[in-house]
């Protein structure tokens, strides 16, 4: 059976322990779904508990502690999801102290990339500003992201990279490397997999960005994307690993592979952080992060769930409209956030639209606009 255009959506949500929610049950429909309330009401907390069910960690923060309930040890979300023609019952419990567990169908899994495999998401919230403008590590994270529901042999290269690389600092730190250095080999080898997975992505993300910039602003449709592989290009990385062992021995690290690597976007030549509006950043990261969705549906899994947080204050009405015209258009399931506004209705108002209204933790269904 095909991969393409596979319709995954989450039809139902349970959501007990996280943040200011109360414990609630929620049932979705298949198109898009508005959840709008006053700020702090919760709104972004039921997009923060999917996150959890897809990837076991939360858009807002790198801990699960804030997630968790004050005055909770755990908290528990659990979903109805419906894979084409199949329905699968998913849920993940997260405690304080860092434990985990997941499930499936009522039985217990052990691997957390089994389970993230089963609901893909693409988040555009506020802070995914960042993504353009900060560090390289989040934009290798969407490569990566897009990779492992998209590649079937890329887990298991970047597993094996990462595993000879922790070793090889750890020797290392320790200062005990030998005159031979006898993680080149796998380093180098595992290491150019890697790699060439990435670059093969970001040729095919890149005209995609292209064609969705295009639709948003004209004007920053020549923006480029380039992959920085983490290593000087004039050379293999095994040279590049050989020639950079003096410096790896002095500071008790490895300085060069992919694990350095950078999607570098640039506009007119010069870096987008550097010359790009606030405004136009957004819509940059935006476009990065649907033609990561679009990739995602056609050689994927299949189409992943969109959890959009609060895009009617990020953006101008005219704009947001745009945004939210190629997400109907991707024909997947569309979870939004937005404060109670005439705006916002207006911007989010169609016939196939179901409504959630958010007040002090607790989600009700609407049959018309608040």
């Amino acid at each position: 059976m095909s991969k393409v255009n596979q319709v995954i959506s989450l039809e139902s949500l349970y959501l007990d322990g996280i943040r200011n929610l109360s414990t609630q049950r929620l049932v979705f429909g298949q198109d898009t779904n508005l959840i709008a309330g006053p700020n702090g009401s919760g709104k972004s907390s039921v997009l923060e508990g999917v996150t959890l069910l897809s990837t076991g960690r939360s858009f807002r923060s790198p801990s699960v502690r804030p997630v968790i309930q004050h005055g909770r040890e755990h908290c528990v979300v659990q979903a109805q999801i419906r894979r084409g023609g199949t329905t699968l019952s998913i849920g993940i419990r997260r405690g304080r102290g860092g434990e985990l567990t997941l499930k499936v169908d009522g039985n217990e899994v052990a691997s957390l990339a089994e389970f993230a495999a089963l609901l893909p998401t693409i988040v555009l919230d506020p802070s995914s500003i960042d993504l353009v403008v900060g560090p390289p590590e989040g934009r290798r994270r969407l490569i990566d992201g897009a990779l492992f529901h998209v590649e079937q042999t890329f887990l298991e290269v970047w597993r094996r990279y990462q595993r000879v690389l922790r070793q090889r600092n750890a020797a290392l730190r320790r200062g005990i490397m030998g005159a031979e250095d006898p993680w080149i080999g796998d380093l180098a080898r595992t290491g150019s997999m890697l790699s060439e997975h990435r670059a093969q992505l970001v040729c095919r993300l890149t005209p995609v960005f292209r064609e969705i910039l295009c639709v948003l602003s004209d004007e920053l449709a020549t923006t480029e994307l380039a992959l920085r592989p983490g290593w000087d290009q004039a050379m293999s990385l095994a040279e590049g690993l050989t020639k950079s062992v003096d410096s790896d021995r002095a500071q008790g690290f490895t300085h060069v592979g992919p694990h350095r690597a950078d999607l570098r976007l640039q506009w007119g030549g010069r870096p987008a952080a550097e010359v790009m509006s606030r405004g136009q950043l957004k819509l940059t990261m935006i476009a990065l992060r649907l033609a990561q969705g679009r990739i995602m549906a056609e050689d994927g899994g299949g189409s992943p769930v969109y959890l959009v947080d609060d895009i009617a204050a990020e953006l101008d009405v005219a704009h947001a409209d745009k945004v939210c015209g190629l997400l109907q258009n991707n024909e997947s399931q569309v979870l939004l956030t937005a404060v109670n506004s005439p705006e916002a209705m207006r911007l989010y108002a169609g016939s196939a639209m179901n409504l959630f209204h958010v007040e002090q933790g607790c989600v009700t269904p609407v049959d018309r606009p608040f």
